[in-house]
């Protein structure tokens, strides 16, 4: 079966095609804007332009004429909806012209799509950063499943705005790269991971205002290791949390030399396979979609297919991939290492904060050391507002470890099987209402940092916050639904919300919530 797929989601137009699942071609043309960022109708009216040119030239170099096509695919969302909709337009157009299938393609599945096939990996964790997408994803059930994502913009248009804030035209990215190669000193900038979730607006405003004060190579410099280091650990956590072996990446910035640095040497101490695809792949193409579109049994009329300009991954049914059921196999996301020790008598557990040794050491002992503080702080707020949590025995700045009493029991990620879950889900929403009356959130709420051992108690509290925002109380919450979704018991928030409700602030924190998971991926 010969394929032909269409890509038109933002700047580039490209058409390619696959012959019995087996990528043989593309051909693109990308839109360059004069200033500024992509003006969704100068790029739709690029695409428009080039895509009889794009197909001729695809059809004449690989001897093939249309009718030669058996399946027609496009590119439906998620993207810029003018873009989108002339890459729709020509798909409509051949399907009902020439008599072809026409299948409606997730862009975002399609770049997954070229990680999975050419990695031959069974259970990988993908790593997906593009311009407005910024994910990690695995294999579910029958699509997608997102472990964690960007709460505000995707790592791409981050540094895409900072290079054009520097005065580089679009597409930023790949000069800031080689700008940022001549780079070294390392600034205090914020560093913000939630969970598995990542943000990178605070960065970008913070090297915004370094502008004009500190060297254009050091903002460069600052952007990559700040963004690219939190994406190494949301993978590390990730790949830890779940016992997972194979990383494979895909997306636009997945080109990124040194990104691909941080996770090679991740992988490589962790003793992870990984897998980076030719850079030629990592961009938006038209055979990636051919690629989806072939293994796709989604076949619609062309009258009934429709852009979908926010489409979600793991919305999109992807039936080929198959399903993996997979549950976590560690308490920590991989970020420190846990001994019993005895301490004045007492029974203890010493935990120390490893280093990176992939990580830029000024920033891994910032990060560190950081986390530490914050740890030890709100383990005492929590203590004295009535919830369990371990005491604080002793500490070690230096060493960048921690002495606190061992609590006997287990996650509540390991009692989904138990006929009280639901109860305890509801619990934990009661005692995290109490933390929010409080004024403390915990930053990393999940399953796996809630104990139960006949009662709950509430560990590693250190991306947390004494002074929490709406915002923060809202990650929280967010946190501990994608938690339990990830652990197939999405109903079970229902049960965490009963508990939650108690809280003063419930429907606004729900509203934020809301607002967190519909933010726009493409700005």
């Amino acid at each position: 079966m010969i394929v032909l797929g269409i890509e038109s989601t933002a700047h580039t137009a490209s058409v390619g095609f696959v012959e019995d699942g087996k990528i043989i071609d593309f051909v693109s043309d990308s839109y360059r804007p004069s200033s500024g960022g992509i003006n969704p109708r100068e790029a739709a009216s690029h695409h428009m332009d080039c895509f009889p040119d794009l197909l001729v030239k695809l059809l004449d170099r690989n001897s093939l004429d249309i009718k030669d096509i058996d399946r027609i695919s496009v590119a439906t969302g998620p993207g810029l909806g003018p873009a989108l909709k002339t890459g729709v337009e020509m798909a409509r157009y051949l399907s009902l012209k020439y008599g072809k299938e026409l299948v409606p393609v997730n862009h975002g599945v399609a770049h997954l799509e070229i990680a999975r096939n050419m990695s031959s990996f069974e259970s990988p964790l993908f790593l997906y950063v593009s311009g407005g997408n910024t994910q990690i994803e695995i294999i579910g059930n029958g699509m997608y499943s997102v472990l964690g994502e960007t709460l505000d913009i995707g790592v791409g248009n981050f540094l895409d705005k900072l290079a054009r804030d520097l005065g580089i035209p679009f597409p930023g990215a790949p000069k800031l790269e080689e700008i940022a190669s001549r780079g070294g000193e390392i600034f205090d900038c914020p560093y913000t991971i939630r969970g598995m979730d990542v943000a990178f607006s605070g960065l970008y405003t913070h090297l915004k205002n370094m502008i004009g004060k500190r060297e254009e190579r050091d903002i460069a410099f600052n952007a990559q290791e700040y963004a690219f280091t939190a994406l190494a650990e949301i993978v590390e956590r990730g790949m830890a949390h779940f016992g997972l072996r194979e990383l494979a990446i895909t997306g636009g910035v997945a080109r990124n030399r040194r990104l691909q640095q941080l996770l090679r040497e991740m992988s490589e101490l962790r003793g992870y396979d990984y897998f980076f695809p030719e850079d030629k792949f990592l961009s938006d193409n038209g055979a990636m979609i051919a690629l989806a579109g072939y293994f796709s049994k989604r076949v619609e009329s062309p009258e009934d297919t429709r852009i979908n300009q926010y489409e979600r991954v793991d919305s999109y049914t992807a039936e080929w991939i198959g399903s993996r059921k997979v549950s976590p196999k560690s308490m920590v996301g991989g970020e420190s290492m846990v001994e019993d020790v005895k301490f004045q008598g007492v029974e203890c557990i010493r935990k120390v904060r490893r280093g990176r040794e992939y990580r830029n050491p000024s920033l891994d002992r910032k990060i560190n050391s950081q986390r530490l503080r914050r740890e030890v702080r709100l383990l005492s707020a929590i203590k004295k507002v009535g919830i369990n949590a371990p005491t604080v025995m002793y500490v070690d700045i230096d060493d960048l470890s921690i002495i606190m009493t061992k609590i006997k029991g287990k996650p509540l990620s390991m009692f989904l099987s138990d006929g009280n879950f639901n109860a305890l889900v509801r619990e934990s929403g009661r005692i995290t209402a109490l933390m929010h009356l409080s004024k403390i959130s915990h930053g990393d709420l999940n399953a796996g940092n809630i104990i139960y051992n006949g009662d709950l108690w509430v560990i590693d509290p250190s991306m947390g916050s004494t002074s929490p925002t709406l915002e923060d109380f809202g990650i929280d919450v967010h946190l501990m639904k994608e938690s339990l979704s990830s652990l197939g018991r999405e109903r079970s928030f229902r049960e965490f919300l009963k508990g939650y409700e108690n809280f003063n602030r419930y429907e606004e924190v729900l509203n934020k919530v809301k607002e967190i998971e519909g933010r726009r991926r493409y700005l």
